[in-house]
């Protein structure tokens, strides 16, 4: 038995090839900017996720603008965000929110939110010589929620 492939049926093949690559894709992967972080309660279940405690659930809010630009400190501060499976480049020029939550009165948790969703954060010290890591560092630049 023979098939004829015709352009038709090659057009059709090839969508429905497409089509299903695209859906088990979404299927099987969980991006950043999936998580929910529309409400107080949603960021500090994350932070929970982390494995990070909070004294207490207050936090600071300001709005920030993504240069379109990277400079060096940009650029470096999305390779940390690269690190746990953000990036911040789709984001260019977007106004953003930054909620920051108190941990122990010398860390912080920032969380950088847009459209209620989480685009990337960090932790940081507060001391001078303090360091920044990323939320959750991965292997391969997935999230794992």
């Amino acid at each position: 038995m023979y098939i004829t492939l015709t352009k038709k049926r090659i057009s059709v093949i090839l969508f429905a090839a497409v089509l299903l690559f695209i859906l088990v894709g979404q299927f099987f992967s969980v991006k950043a900017n999936e998580i929910d972080a529309s409400t107080n309660l949603k960021r500090v279940q994350f932070i929970n996720t982390l494995g990070i405690t909070l004294k207490s659930d207050d936090y600071k809010e300001k709005t920030v603008t993504i240069p379109q630009q990277f400079g060096a400190v940009y650029s470096n501060y999305n390779a940390l965000q690269r690190k746990a499976g953000f990036d911040l480049l789709g984001y260019r020029g977007k106004q953003v929110k930054i909620y920051t939550y108190n941990i122990d009165g010398e860390t912080v948790v920032n969380l950088m939110v847009y459209k209620d969703r989480l685009i990337g954060g960090d932790i940081a010290s507060l001391k001078i010589d303090g360091q920044m890591t990323a939320l959750k560092e991965s292997k391969n630049g997935d999230r794992t929620v």
